[in-house]
């Protein structure tokens, strides 16, 4: 079953999909690989694979406020890391521009995450991680949800 929205019911696992989904569906896979192997991941690589990837992590929500007297809604920020993997630093450049451009470019109505209830991406951090093998940039950002 496809995540079309964030709903007040099952936020946190619909965000973590839905945005999984959508890097999925909106950034380009740059190798070709067989069906089973996956490009956009919800947890850390744990066997073997394939670079580049991009892994999508829950960091944690806040609420900000209530959405008034009386009111049983709130105002949540909705955390998550992406993480973009590459063999080099030119590929985790590239792909960090395209997921950044993504989410960044989706804030108005009519745009995708907009209509999936999820408003005001801001993101809060991106850095760099050499490692022997493999290049990442870490990105955090949140998302404003009204959880009503």
């Amino acid at each position: 079953m496809a995540i079309t929205e964030v709903t007040s019911s099952k936020f946190s696992s619909n965000f973590l999909i839905l945005i999984r989904n959508k890097l999925r569906d909106n950034i380009q896979d740059p190798i070709i690989r067989p069906r089973e192997e996956r490009f956009v991941l919800t947890s850390y690589p744990r066997n073997p694979v394939k670079y580049p990837i991009i892994t999508v992590t829950d960091t944690g929500h806040n609420q900000e406020g209530k959405l008034g007297m009386g009111s049983q809604g709130t105002i949540l920020r909705l955390g998550i890391e992406v993480r973009m993997w590459a063999r080099n630093t030119k590929e985790r450049d590239e792909l960090f521009d395209k997921v950044y451009d993504y989410l960044r470019t989706n804030q108005i109505e009519g745009d995708d995450l907009v209509e999936s209830n999820l408003h005001d991406f801001t993101m809060t951090s991106a850095v760099n991680v050499s490692e022997d093998n493999v290049q990442s940039k870490v990105m955090e950002a949140t998302y404003m949800f009204l959880c009503v």
